[in-house]
């Protein structure tokens, strides 16, 4: 095993995309955007690779957020070939080794249904979390959006600029393993008339969120491109009133409008404001199920 370069991107890719059509990985973005997201990864430190007879067998990398109970590690491995759960159990150790090496107070990993298992136990590893993505198709009757009496809603041409993720980071606060995001994080890239924000009517107090975008992914069955549905929130005072249900509605009239063919969305399967009994209600079903394993340093 020796530490990983940026031109093993290539072949990494190919591990990935592999990954996807075995149905361990639910989707990946198409190389530039790959690329982009690792332009600036600390490949010598935070990955490790194993070379096979045919080239890179798997890899792993290893990527960190602050949260407020303290830095939480996520290890990514990727294998292929005959060997996939010893090799797996072999990169995820090391991930582990490197992320407590590295100060964080909990590492993840993130894996396909049934792929952890016993690739993954005696490892101080445990699943915690299910989590889901929930696909709709976007042709035919779409759920029409039910505004909410004393809100309004604005897109992102008419709410002033910082105000995104402030609303975020408020709306999610106390969901598991929160994580603040900034401006950046939340808005590069994003078309302003598919970020909607409710607020209400009588002080324009912003009240809940909805991000969409377009995305197009490889080896993958849904129709391209996919309106993805993100950032769900609802400040704790005005929830339970339909507003998540209001701009979700919403955010799919505008995707397809945009060119979107279908429209998926990632929930925590053990939500506890069970956010995933409103997207049934509006067509969302389960599509794919990843695995949550997590380990604790103390």
């Amino acid at each position: 095993m020796r530490p990983g370069r940026a031109a093993d991107l290539p072949a990494l890719i190919e591990l990935w995309r592999s990954e996807v059509r075995a149905g361990h990985r639910d989707s990946l973005p198409r190389a530039p955007e790959v690329e982009g997201l690792l332009a600036h990864f600390d490949w010598a430190a935070r990955s490790r690779v194993e070379e096979g007879a045919e080239g890179v067998a798997g890899a792993v990398l290893v990527t960190s957020r602050p949260t407020p109970e303290g830095t939480v590690a996520r290890i990514d491995p990727a294998v292929d070939g005959a060997e996939s759960a010893r090799l797996m159990r072999d990169l995820v150790h090391w991930g582990l080794q490197f992320s407590r090496a590295a100060g964080a107070g909990a590492a993840q990993v993130w894996v396909g249904p049934r792929q952890g298992g016993a690739a993954l136990l005696g490892l101080g590893l445990e699943m915690v979390r299910p989590w889901w993505r929930m696909d709709r198709s976007l042709a035919g009757d779409l759920p029409a959006p039910v505004p909410v009496e004393g809100y309004e809603l604005l897109d992102a041409s008419k709410v002033a600029k910082g105000s995104w993720a402030d609303m975020h980071n408020r709306s999610f606060a106390d969901h598991w393993r929160f994580s603040p995001r900034t401006e950046g994080e939340l808005m590069t890239g994003k078309r302003p008339q598919l970020c909607l924000m409710a607020v209400t009517s009588t002080s324009g107090e912003p009240a809940a969120v909805t991000l969409c975008q377009l995305e197009a992914f490889v080896e993958d069955s849904r129709p391209q491109p996919v309106g993805l549905v993100s950032s769900v929130g609802t400040v704790p005072e005005h929830r339970r009133r339909g507003l998540a249900t209001w701009l979700v509605a919403e955010g799919l009239i505008r995707l397809r409008t945009a060119g979107a063919r279908h429209s998926s969305l990632y929930v925590d399967g053990l939500n506890e404001t069970r956010a995933f009994d409103a997207y049934r209600k509006l067509g969302f079903d389960l599509a794919f199920e990843a695995e949550v394993w997590e380990a604790s340093f103390p």
